[in-house]
This record gives structure tokens, sequence and C-alpha cells, in this order.
């Protein structure tokens, strides 16, 4: 069941302004929503609205205020600008009944004196129908049971209001309040009063009677000893106790009745008589049910028996007491039999007992339907209220309207019209009138009548039809409108596009263009949707109902040319002509010409009135529609003009050999046509296939053609354009020999100028063998300056078996400080460069660095074969090249294993170069290199050999050295340009204490293979990201900075990313570069090195205890 709060929405009628307006508000419109006619009070109306329209362009500010002394408004003013505004959820409360005025007052809100009543409306406010509640002294009922006790004849529960009387009869003991007699309890056992069961279920109401305690101090007895008919003076604890048995109780167990009411005893004894008084108990609504029964029972009383026979039991007194077969206070049948005298005392009575009740008011709920909206409670179109009476067996009357109807009455029921209930079917918003009505014995009980509160009932949504008409200029939509039920109609036409859901645009019962009946006609000529509520006296606003878009097209535009028969610019005159104007409606023209703009035209681009004069390429699709000026409307359909055929141009094209790959020829195609295509495909000898613009691979990307093809050939493409002629290219391989790989093609084979596997060696370690190598010259010499070491000696080469690796490998040796050998003798360099073996006093006394203590040889007998290294120098002289070699470097302290292109021996003192170190200490100094085109490769990660590459160009003063395939060093000066040949140099040696105290025996440099390669295989890559202007290597991703590195170098580098912001810890050579950018560029990278930090220039002292491991010759293979 739906309980329905004490409010309402409103209904909505047009507001026109009855009185005249002062003059600063002449520009205002004002709608709004009325309040019910009628409505009750403390009635809320809920959703009212108000609109204003200012006509004006004053910006100043409005404040309509609701006024009237009975009625309330939340908020109490609104305040609007000087654009239309809306504002809804105001909420008017009745708060005084009677017949009210209601004024809106606008007031411009930076003049408080510029005021005007905008509208006036008069309401009624009902007021709540009499009623009153049981605890009201103006309560009334009817009694529905009584008894006055005053027919002494009667037996005891003669009367049908009382299914027990347990020791209590009709008596003048205790007197009576209106007669003589009261009923009256008196005996031994318990003293109680019980109604019979009542079907009060729906009912209210209140028990009346009266009562009297005892009030005789002195007790008189009989002859026989009795004073069973006294009126003995009732004491404290002995009261008596009014209450009514719960639902479901047990009558005969007594603790589970409920009590109401304790009647207490007087406060004076002495002040007691026999006036009886007077009791109205307010029945709890849980005592009123279908079984209600309702009691008198005293607590206790101090009588007891005399003569007691003796052996009793408890029970057997308890049942002798409640003997049921003394009647009037007589002593019982089993009384008699157990004693003969008693003693009574705390006699009580009770007169003009009678139950007065009313019928509960009836209750209003919404009968279901296919039209009810459940969660609101508004039916649509109408609504059905079923009203019922909580009584069985009772009926209803009911009356129905605006709340102005008369209550109903009850009247003696139609036979049979018992159903307790009835249906009440509203076509409008308004209220159910109802009263309940019982029947009981001739009597009509009747609850008090009652007002519902109000049904709403809503307008049927109005139903929308239309058609349109395209035989003129634009399209022109004819739209019905109608309703069922209703009085009038209100509509807005919404252009579409735009904000189209503000409530400015969304019809109400005030707002909107009227059609005052209940169907009608409206003709739209541009896009717009209607949007429709149906409305009538006392019904709410329908559901909104909106059309389906509405969308008119103009006719579309023509176009008129001459087509020329050749063209050299490929351009031709083109003019579109809008449709003709006709009926006021003006039409332009919008256009997209498709090799600009791949959108098609719409009219939401420029619009041209007037003919549209363009130029535009012979193979240019131009595209037109037609649009409406002034308002808006779809676009016409697109008319299209063009192509013209004509043929494009045959591509250029361009060959160049590639830089990456060998026997590869990298093709350039170029279209001539402006915005032409190329399609081309790579044919084999004896091919000769038909290339089409279908046919091909489309050209983005240079091509790269390799052994195999023939020719390449190519065509221009442009939509609209006739295919080019076919550019055939010619494919010649035998000179691009770039890559390292490429010397293993025959035609390539030039570019390997030496290869050694020292399958021969160059020395034989001082055995006395003649050397069998010609690539490579053993050394004997000194360099380092100031013979501060004992040079490089040739017979520290020689070639070993690596039995790892299956074949020779070339050892270099380098003997340091723990050499326990006597030979091969280091030597020193006169003036005049003529060499001589070291003798004992030669102790290395120069080796350290500045400001370090010298670390001389000791002890003195073996210093002439300490610190004496090896090396080997090509036979090859060469300018430019790439070498490539796998090495095993020494990695003592103290050496230095480095690979040279040129004489170290032509190197001044000051210039020697202390590379970076295979493997380098923090204590241990290094200075910078100075002379060109030495290159000391990074420390080897494990003992595995290392592939080493230089790639050196002496005339451009420049070399790059790689390790395992990706560049690590990058030398370039800008004064040692030197156009002559020189030898290339591998040699392990020890430079002058900045690769700290050689302290060990001997340590051994493995090298496994050499190649020296023509710089061609190259093709011109030196990675030289520093020589680009900051910042323009753009990308969009890291593998644009990867594409550009396979591009521009001959191997890979250690990093190439894609970032906005450059790191300032990075090896990247373009320091002109900005830290920060709004466009991604790309960062390179090498290898990173690690920083040494010198806080101590001291060098590895000899007392340091270590000990040294003679590294392992590798793994020789058998003999």
């Amino acid at each position: 069941m739906r309980v329905f709060p004490f409010c309402a929405v409103v209904f909505e009628v047009l507001i026109s302004c009855s009185q005249a307006l002062s003059s600063a508000l002449d520009s205002l419109e004002l709608f709004a929503t009325l309040l019910p006619a009628h409505f009750g009070v403390l009635e809320s109306v809920q959703e009212l609205e108000l609109r204003l329209y200012l006509t004006g362009t004053d910006p100043t500010a409005v404040r309509v205020t609701p006024t009237c002394a009975g009625v309330s408004f939340d908020p109490t003013s609104v305040v609007f600008d000087a654009n239309v505004s809306v504002v809804s959820g105001i909420v008017a409360t009745a708060t005084t009944t009677g017949d009210l005025e209601i004024d809106y007052v606008a007031t411009i809100e930076s003049d408080d004196s510029s005021s005007a009543v905008q509208f006036s409306q008069s309401v009624t406010v009902l007021p709540i129908p009499t009623a009153y509640g049981v605890d009201d002294q103006a309560w009334s009922g009817v009694i529905l049971q009584s008894d006055s006790f005053d027919d002494t004849a009667a037996t005891p529960v003669t009367s049908s209001f009382w299914s027990k009387q347990q020791h209590g009869y009709s008596s003048s003991a205790c007197g009576g309040f209106n007669g003589t007699n009261s009923l009256f309890f008196t005996a031994l056992g318990d003293r109680l009063a019980l109604t019979a069961p009542l079907e009060l279920e729906g009912f209210h109401g209140k028990m009346n009677f009266y009562h009297v305690y005892g009030f005789e101090e002195v007790q008189e007895y009989d002859s026989q000893g009795d004073n069973r008919i006294a009126c003995e003076m009732t004491d404290v604890d002995e009261e008596v106790r009014f209450g009514y048995l719960p639902q479901g109780a047990d009558p005969s167990n007594v603790s589970t009745w409920n009590e109401i009411l304790e009647i207490p005893l007087p406060s004076n004894a002495t002040a007691r008589t026999s006036d009886f008084a007077v009791y109205s108990v307010i029945l709890p609504q849980l005592s009123m049910h279908q079984n209600a029964q309702f009691f008198w029972m005293q607590k206790n009383h101090s009588s007891f028996p005399i003569d007691v026979a003796t052996g009793l039991s408890r029970d057997e007194v308890i049942a002798a007491e409640n003997d049921p077969t003394g009647v009037q206070g007589q002593l019982g049948v089993k009384e008699r039999e157990l004693w003969k005298y008693r003693n009574l005392f705390d006699q009580w009575a009770i007169d003009d007992v009678s139950l007065e009740v009313r019928l509960n008011v009836p209750i209003f709920s919404l009968v279901p339907s296919a039209t009810l909206n459940s969660s609101t409670g508004v039916g649509i179109g109408g609504t059905n209220v079923l009203v019922t009476s909580p009584v069985p067996g009772s009926w209803v009357a009911v009356t129905s309207g605006d709340g102005t109807q008369a209550f109903p009455e009850c009247k003696s029921p139609v036979v049979g019209n018992t159903s307790n209930e009835a249906t009440v079917a509203l076509g409008k918003s308004g209220y159910v009138h109802a009263v309940a009505c019982l029947a009981v014995n001739g009597l009509i009980i009747s609850s008090y009548p009652v007002r519902s509160p109000r049904f709403l009932v809503q307008a049927i949504r109005p139903i929308i039809s239309s058609s349109v008409d395209t035989t003129k200029s634009v399209d022109t939509w004819e739209v019905v409108l109608q309703c069922a039920n209703c009085e009038f109609i209100r509509y807005t036409i919404v252009p579409l596009g735009g904000d189209n859901e503000g409530t400015s645009l969304i019809p109400s019962c005030t707002f909107g263009t009227a059609i005052n009946a209940a169907t009608g006609k409206v003709s739209v000529t541009f896009n717009a949707k209607i949007r429709v509520v149906a409305c009538g006296t006392d019904l709410l606003p329908s559901n909104l109902e909106e059309s389906d878009d509405l969308i008119v097209h103009p006719r579309k535009p023509t176009f008129t040319y001459v087509v020329p028969s050749t063209t050299i610019t490929g351009f031709m005159n083109v003019t579109i002509l809008p449709p003709q104007t006709v009926d006021d409606q003006n039409l332009g023209v919008a256009y997209s010409v498709m090799s600009e703009d791949k959108n098609l035209p719409t009219c939401n681009n420029a619009i041209t009135s007037e003919e549209i004069k363009l130029v535009v390429k012979v193979f240019d699709v131009v595209r037109a529609v037609a649009c409406c000026v002034g308002v808006v409307c779809a676009d016409s359909v697109v008319e299209t003009w063009g192509p013209v055929d004509v043929q494009a141009v045959t591509p250029t094209f361009s060959t160049a050999c590639s830089a990456i790959k060998p026997l590869t020829l990298v093709v350039k195609l170029t279209a001539v046509t402006e915005g032409a295509t190329v399609r081309y495909q790579i044919l084999t000898a004896g091919d000769k296939n038909t290339l089409t613009c279908s046919s091909g691979d489309l050209y983005q990307t240079p091509l790269e053609v390799g052994a195999g093809a023939s020719m390449v050939s190519a065509v221009s493409c442009l939509d609209g354009l006739k295919v080019s002629d076919s550019a055939d290219i010619t494919i010649t391989l035998d000179k691009c020999c770039s890559g390292k790989t490429s010397y293993q093609h025959d035609s390539c084979a030039h570019v390997l100028l030496m290869q050694d596997d020292f399958t021969k060696c160059p020395g034989d370690g001082g055995a006395g063998n003649v050397e069998t190598n010609t690539n490579w010259h053993a050394v004997t010499s000194q360099w380092g300056g100031s013979n501060v070491n004992g040079g490089v000696n040739s017979n520290n080469v020689r070639c070993v078996a690596d039995a790892t690796l299956g074949k020779s490998v070339l050892e270099l040796t380098a003997n340091g400080d723990l050499y326990a050998g006597v030979a091969p003798i280091g030597k020193t360099m006169g003036s005049d460069g003529t060499l001589t073996d070291r003798t004992t006093s030669d102790r290395f006394m120069e080796w350290a660095l500045d400001g370090i203590s010298p670390l001389p040889c000791n002890p003195l007998e073996w210093c002439p074969a300490r610190r004496v290294g090896a090396a080997v120098e090509s036979v090859l002289e060469q300018n430019a090249g790439v070498m490539v070699m796998r090495i095993k470097p020494c990695a003592a302290f103290g050496t230095l294993t480095q690979v040279w292109w040129g004489s170290y021996e032509s190197a001044t003192n000051s210039a020697i170069p202390f590379l970076p170190l295979w493997k380098s200490a923090l204590y241990q100094a290094k200075t910078t290199p100075e002379i060109a085109f030495t290159l000391t490769p990074p420390e080897p990660a494990d003992s595995a050999y290392t592939e080493i590459v230089m790639q050196w160009d002496a005339s451009a003063a420049r070399a790059n050295l790689y390790k395992d395939g990706q560049l690590v060093w990058k030398q370039m000066t800008a004064s040692g340009q030197i156009e002559s040949t020189n030898s290339l140099s591998i040699g392990v040696w020890f430079p002058n204490a900045a690769a700290g105290e050689p302290f060990f025996p001997s340590c051994h440099t493995y090298v496994d293979e050499v190649q020296v390669f023509d710089l061609q295989i190259t093709g011109g890559r030196w990675c030289d990201f520093e020589d680009v202007v900051a910042d323009t290597i753009t990308c969009l991703s890291d593998a644009d900075c990867e594409e550009w590195v396979q591009l521009n170098c001959f191997m890979d580098i250690y990093e190439a990313v894609c970032t906005y912001n450059r790191a300032t810890d990075v090896d990247d050579g373009n320091i002109s570069s900005s830290s920060n950018s709004t466009v991604k560029f790309c960062q390179f990278r090498l290898q990173p090195t690690a920083q040494t930090s010198v806080s101590n220039t001291a060098m590895t002292t000899r007392e340091l205890e270590m000990e040294w491991i003679e590294e392992e010759e590798p793994k020789q293979e058998a003999q």
C-alpha cells in the first residue's frame, strides 16, 4: 500500500500582466506556473517555475518576489539577469486557510523604488476536515457495550459484555454510582472481571467506568460469623489493575495480560467515602484486535478462612478459594467441605462500565495500472484510487473533486455492500473525501471524515506526425500535433545545432506557442525539431514529446566549364552556380577542391551566395553543396565536377651505390606532376611486364636494388590523370662495394687489402729462426720519452697455438718488474736515434709522473730485461682504411696495449699519449691524448677475444674505434691532416707510470686475425652527429634515431633515443643542443666512460702485499 505525502505538483497556466508596468520594467515578460485554485492548508505545491524574458539590452538584474500573507515560498525570491532565465524547483506552502491573494512583484536590483506587481492570483486554502483524536476532549464515539449492574435478579455474567466475573456480583454492599447496585467483589481467591472477546480491529476508543475501594473501618458479621457483604477498607498493595489481553494471549494465564492502569488508592485513608471515582481510559491500539478482551483484577487481599480442616495442601486451599459454586459471596460446595467461616476484607466495586468506540479513518491507495507511474504516483490520463475501511464488514462513502466538494455521511448501506472498500476514478487531479461506516445492532458507527492527499493526473503525451514536400527550392515539413483528453497544446520549434537542451527551449503549459485545440498543424522550413506538451485545467503537463530531427535540404548547385584540348600548367576555369532563390529563401554555395581538401564540402564552410569562379587543376575534383543563408538547414546533395582526362609526366630518377650494403644500388624516383605518386617494378633479365597505377609498388622511400635485378621501371600516377609513360632504369652493381662483407663478392674482392690469420708468424720469440710472415715487421725500438722504459723488442714477438680456436695466434709479450729472465734486453735511444742495450745502471729513475716519487727497477741485475714490451707494424702502408682485428689484450697494471697508425718514434716527448687503459685504477693518473689516430680500445668484458675495428682517414685527420660491433671512440683534429701513407702497428708496452707500477713477471697480448680494407666499405659513414645543427634530427620515436644511425654510422652506437630533454652527462658531442625542447629530437651516446676521481697521486707502493698469478698462455694444440 502506498501512502502519499500531503503535497502536490504544479499546474501550469500562462500568466499575463494585468496591471500597468512602470517604464523601467516595460520590457519584462513573466511566465509562471499557477498554484491550484484550491489546495489544503500545510500542503506544499512543488516544482513551481518562473521565466523572465528581458527584451531590452539593459543588463540590470531583476528580482521577482511572490508575496502572500498566508502562503510561503522557498526560495522567497528569484534574481534574473538581462538574458532569458528560467528558475524551477520553487515550493509554495499554505500556512493559513481562506481566500488569499498572491502578488508576483518585480524589482530592479539597483533601484528598490522601481517595482511593479506583474501578476496577482487568487487561491482558496482549504481547512483540515474536522476530526478529533481519542485523547481530545471533543472526541466522541458510539457505546458498543455497557453494563450498569442494576438487575439484581440476573445471574452472574448474563450480559454479552462479560466472559468471566470471579467473586463479583451485582450488589449494594459498596453502593452504586447511578443506582443502588454495582459490580461488588468479595470472597476468598482471585477477584476479577473479564470482558467477552470483541472484534475491535480498525477501531479506536475508550473504556468508561466508575470505581470505589472499600471504605468501612468496622466489620459487621451475621449470626453465622459471615461478613461477606461488608465494604471493608482496602489496604496498600491491594489495588485494582485495569488492562487488556494481547493478541493470542491465553485467557487462563494472567501472567500474559498487559496492564493499562493501576487504580490508585485515596491518598488519605480517613478521607475515604462511598463516592465512586470516574475513569475514561484510552485503549491502546495494540489492544484493538480481532479478539479484544479487557480485565479488572485485584492484586491481593487480606481475607482468610476460619476452622480450616487439617492436612490440606496449598493447591487444595487455592482450588477451594476459587470454587465457582460460590454464588453472590456464598460459600461454595468445596469451601464448605474445608472450612466453616471466613474473614473477608478489602472489597471494591465498579459501576456503569461502557466501551465507547469509533472507526479508524479509511486508507487511500492508488490502483496499479499501466498508466500509473509507481515511483511518482502520477496517473497518465486518469487514475484510480482505492478507498479502504480498516474494519471487515464495514463500507465506505466517498465524494471526489477539487477539495470543495461535501464530505460524505454514513447512511444505511445497500444490502450486501460490506466489502469495506470502494474504487474512485479520477479524470483530473484532485481529492477524495471519505468516511468509514459500520452497522452494529442497529447502530451505525462511523469514522471521522477524511480528505485524501492530492492525487495527480497528467495529460496524455501528444502525438506528432509529419511529411515533407520536396517540390520547392528547399524542403518544407508539414507537422500535425494532436492530443487526447486535453484542452490545449504548447510547442517550441528548436533549431538543430548548438545548445538545444536549455530550459528556454523547452515548452511548458505557460511557455511556447499555443494551439487552443486538441489538434493543429505547423510548417517547418529549416533544420529543427518540435517539442510539444499537452495541457488542461487540473492536469499536470504531459511528458515532453519531441519529433525526429526535421532535416531540410535545398536543391543542388550546377557547374559550367570548358575543357581545354591541352594544358601545360594543368589548370582550367570552372564556375559554380547556386540554385535559383524562391519564396524569399536565400541560398548559397560551399565547395571544396579535393586536391587541397580531402573532406567533402559542408555548409559549415564559408558560404557564398553568388556564383563562384575557380581556377583548378585538370585532375582536381570539385564538389559543391547548396546551403540555406540566414537559417540552418542540411546540405544539398553533393554535386561533383572533374577530373579531366590528361596524362601525367614521366618521373625522373637518380642512382647511387648503397653506403650500407654491398652490391646494392639506391634508386631515387621523383614525380614531376604535382601531387602525383610513383609506382615502380624491379625486373630481372628478360622480364617486361606492363606497369600501371594499379600494379607495381608504391614508391615511398629510395629503393635498394640488389643482385639479380636488371632494370627498374617507374610511372607517375594521380587520380584523375592518365598514367605517365614509363621511366626505365638500367641496374649496374659492379662498383658498389660498401659493407664489411663486400669483399666476399668477386667484383668487390679488391677492397680487402690485407688479411692475416697468423698461420705464418712475423716473429720467432728470439729463437733465431727466419721470420716467415711478410705482412708484418717485428719491432725493436724505444719510446715513451727520456728512455723511461725498456721499449719493445722483436724477440717478444712470436706465434703460439690456441687449442680453443684450433689455430695459431700472434703473441706479444711484456716483461714486468717480477720478470726473472735476462733477455730480451730493453733498448735506450740516443739523441741521433740509435738504439743500445740497457745496462744495470739504468734503473728507470725517470719512471714517475710530476710530483710523484720515482719507482725505479730493483734489484739492479734484472733491470735490463724488465719493462720491455713487444710490437709489430704492417708492411702495408695506407693513408686511410678499415682495420678489423680480434685481440685479447694484456690486462696487467703498468702496461698499455694499443693499436695505432703512424710512427711512435716521431712523436715528441711532450706529446706522448697516455690513452685510456685497458684496466684503470682510482689512484693512478692519466693524461689526455694529443697524437692523432692513436686509439686505445676500452677494457674488455672478459678473457675472450674482442673484435676491434679502426676506421681512419689521415687526410681528413680522423679515426673511429669500434669494439664488438659498437662505436666506442671518435678522434678528430683540426690541424693534423696528413697525405702520406703509414703502417699500422699493434703493441703492448710500458708508459711512464701512467698505467701503474708493473708489478708482475710477464703479460701477453694475443691477436687472432687482422683484416685491412679499403675505406670504400664504410660508404662514407662516420656517425657525425656532432656536425648536425642543434636539435635538428627530429624524431617521433627511438626507431627514427636508430634508422639515422644505420644510414650514417658504419657500425652501431651505444645509445640513440628520441627525447625532449638532453642529459648533461652524456658523450654527445653536440654541445650546442638545448637541454629542453618542444619538439622531440635524437640524442646519441657512445659507451659511457667511468670518471676517475684522483684524490691522491701516490703510485702503488712496493711494500703493498700482493701475489702475482702468472697468466697462462692459450691452451696449445699437441704438436
